[in-house]
């Protein structure tokens, strides 16, 4: 008979669902875990990620969870450490990510009901946690660990993937238990493993819509991009001869480059929406920032044909109706729309609406490219940035984009190339997880380029995230758009006031954030025009360690980024085109 702490069990029901690192700082409530970890982790392939705060902690196992595939844990003690870890798992659930989130509370004595003696740092977990995620559930017995983990790692990925949290009381991980009165179960028998299918002739009944339509426009959403659908998306869109358009949560569903793909911030997407007599909508809600897939960016649906994939059935019809709804997995869904289709049509010419939407895109292009012509102006043009790197990063690069001006930027001047290589919170729109992006992001793809676009405003928030990179060894390139301002708000406060005025509040003390980098052992560049940076790019890849990059830029330009008129349409709900 063996007897075996909680803490040693937790830790072989997480290397059960596969986990391989666990993001989380020290703390005496886990401690045993902890110890568990470092006797066993070798032999288990499994690694302590240890940051300087937990809502960094969770926002870089948000990007594992992205770039994976599979749920990442994340750890945090009692009271202090499970509040701040709270920002991170709320960001993690307005991006669908599935982050389990594990805390610890003092022994029961002292917790639960006995609070309001005087325990120090025990507060409700459950409570807490609880509109922040999909499911959380406490440990109560040393038997039942086993038990609870599985079902956290169920219904973090069931339907629409989310964050979960566990509660584990300290005493409960620190008693001991016979390591044979428990079973802990291969992943193949505690999960469907199997992504989801459509039924065979709701697709046969899609793929005849598609084919008989006069113009097709196929919209990818968050769902695509984490079911990796862009090779399918990209070879039925081939096929049909159609129109591609994407959330900003779907950069790079197919390469931005390609004929038939029309970027979210361009009038020739709009005018897709518009002329297709059938949508099909992959993995996407038609929320907020695609106007809820309503006129007048999108075509009346009464006229204009709706096929809906989603995983979660609760997504369909939920904010423009649907004409054919399609349960299951986007890459598998369609897998089985392509085959489907291939069998009833030939290969089709591009279509000529593909012509004029081209045309249109070609001119916003042209006006964007104008804008930053100018290398050698000082200080930069944000856009300028985006437009040095996508000729610096190869087409693998994962790209941490962070803050909000400069995302205005970002999205109309990064080509994203590659499925799944933009990491940006749109949903929840969170400043400062840019840098803890870029660090999870290298840790599940070490083998990747990666780098960060951020606003000075936004690295502000979890700069000495820049230690851990340090210590970890991770040789990410942050870019530091410095304005010294909350830029967005500077907008704000330009659109509300509605007069030029001084900006009220919104200036920083000035910054070398290149001498901050330095003093926390990355290597610092300076750069105030855009054509120093790529010699800086390139010192920053010699060097091989973390790197910032301080850009100076426009501050004034920076107060109106391209597309902001559509960002404050979306905002008040007030469209016109």
């Amino acid at each position: 008979m063996t007897e075996i702490t909680g803490g040693e069990l937790l830790l072989r029901c997480l290397h059960a669902e596969n986990v391989r690192h666990i993001h989380a700082i020290t703390d005496g409530t886990y401690m045993i875990f902890l110890e568990a970890l470092e006797r066993l982790g070798p032999e288990f392939g499994m690694r302590l990620i240890v940051p300087r705060h937990e809502a960094a902690a969770a926002h870089a196992a948000d990007a594992v969870t992205r770039l994976t595939g599979e749920p990442a844990v994340v750890m945090a003690c009692a009271g202090p450490g499970a509040a701040n870890l709270l920002a991170g798992v709320i960001c993690a659930q307005a991006e669908g990510s599935p982050v389990v989130a594990i805390t610890t509370m003092r022994r029961a004595e002292i917790s639960d009901d006995y609070r309001h003696m005087g325990g120090t740092q025990s507060p409700d977990h459950l409570a807490l946690f609880r509109p922040a995620v999909k499911w959380n559930g406490r440990v109560s017995h040393w038997q039942r660990i086993p038990d609870m983990v599985r079902h956290a790692f169920r219904v973090a990925l069931a339907d629409t993937p989310g964050p979960v949290h566990l509660l584990i009381p300290e005493d409960v991980l620190n008693q001991r238990g016979d390591a044979n009165s428990v079973q802990i179960w291969r992943l193949a028998r505690t999960r469907a493993l199997d992504k989801p299918a459509a039924g065979a002739e709701q697709v046969q009944k899609a793929a005849e819509m598609l084919v008989a339509a006069k113009f097709v426009n196929i919209h990818a959403g968050n769902g695509a991009n984490r079911a990796a659908a862009g090779p399918e998306i990209l070879a039925l869109a081939e096929h049909l001869g159609c129109a591609v358009t994407n959330n900003v949560t779907a950069r790079g569903i197919i390469p931005e480059d390609h004929p038939q793909l029309f970027p979210p911030l361009c009038m020739a997407a709009f005018m897709a929406h518009q002329q297709a007599d059938l949508i099909l909508a992959v993995g996407t809600r038609f929320g907020e920032l695609v106007m809820w897939g309503k006129p007048p960016l999108w075509g009346d649906p009464a006229a204009q044909k709706t096929i809906q994939i989603d995983v979660n059935p609760a997504n369909i019809g939920l904010n423009r109706p649907v004409d054919l709804p399609l349960i299951g997995d986007a890459a598998v869904v369609m897998r089985q729309l392509l085959a489907a289709v291939q069998a009833l049509t030939p290969k089709r010419e591009p279509h000529a609406n593909l012509a004029q939407l081209s045309m249109v895109r070609a001119q916003w292009q042209k006006g964007l490219d104008d804008a930053i012509a100018d290398l050698e102006r000082a200080p930069m043009l944000t856009g300028a940035i985006f437009q040095v790197c996508n000729e610096f990063f190869g087409d693998d690069a994962i790209l941490a984009l962070d803050g909000g001006n400069t995302v205005m930027w970002g999205m109309h001047y990064h080509l994203a190339r590659c499925q799944q290589s933009v990491l940006y919170t749109a949903n929840m729109g969170y400043l400062g997880t840019g840098l803890p992006y870029a660090i999870g992001a290298k840790i599940a793809a070490p083998d990747r380029p990666v780098y960060c676009v951020t606003g000075d405003s936004a690295f502000g928030f979890n700069m000495q995230e820049l230690e851990t990179a340090a210590r970890l060894q991770l040789p990410i390139i942050v870019i530091v758009a410095v304005d010294g301002a909350y830029g967005m708000e500077k907008s704000a406060q330009r659109r509300v006031f509605g007069r030029q005025a001084a900006w009220f509040g919104h200036d920083h003390a000035p910054v070398r954030y290149d001498k901050v980098a330095e003093a926390m052992g990355c290597h610092g560049e300076y750069v105030t025009k855009a054509s120093d940076l790529p010699a800086a790019l390139q010192r920053a890849v010699n060097a091989g360690m973390p790197t910032v990059i301080h850009a100076v830029v426009d501050p004034e330009a920076n107060v109106d980024p391209p597309g902001m008129w559509i960002w404050n349409a979306a905002r008040s709900g007030k469209v016109t085109l």
